[in-house]
């Protein structure tokens, strides 16, 4: 097929949706505070602390693990391997952290 033909029958699809659809004409509406249980919340906030160390963990458990490496620990032959390592260290100190953040937010409370 020509590329006039695929434009052509992407605009005949496409076109009836266009033409006999309603306009949107709600408001925007910010959330409730009491809109979500507070499990959601705490939930949303070790989600936000989990991945924000790992940005921080992934590095720091890489040059554990390389260092480490290189004084002698076994490491694997294939670098995907030696990288997944990496990854499920970093996992695990990230968890660690949120772990630590929750246990706080309870003493706290």
């Amino acid at each position: 097929m020509n590329a006039r033909r695929i434009v052509a029958i992407i605009i005949l699809l496409v076109l009836p949706f266009y033409l006999f659809s309603d306009p949107i004409t709600y408001e925007y509406e910010p959330y409730q505070e009491e809109e979500f249980p507070i499990w959601v919340h705490e939930l949303r906030r070790a989600e936000s602390i989990f991945f924000g160390s790992f940005v921080l963990t992934f590095p720091i458990a890489a040059l554990c693990y390389n260092v480490a490496g290189s004084l002698g620990m076994p490491t694997f032959k294939e670098e995907y391997q030696n990288v997944l390592m990496q990854a499920a260290w970093a996992a695990g100190l990230s968890l660690l952290i949120t772990g630590i953040d929750w246990i706080m937010g309870l003493v706290d409370d």
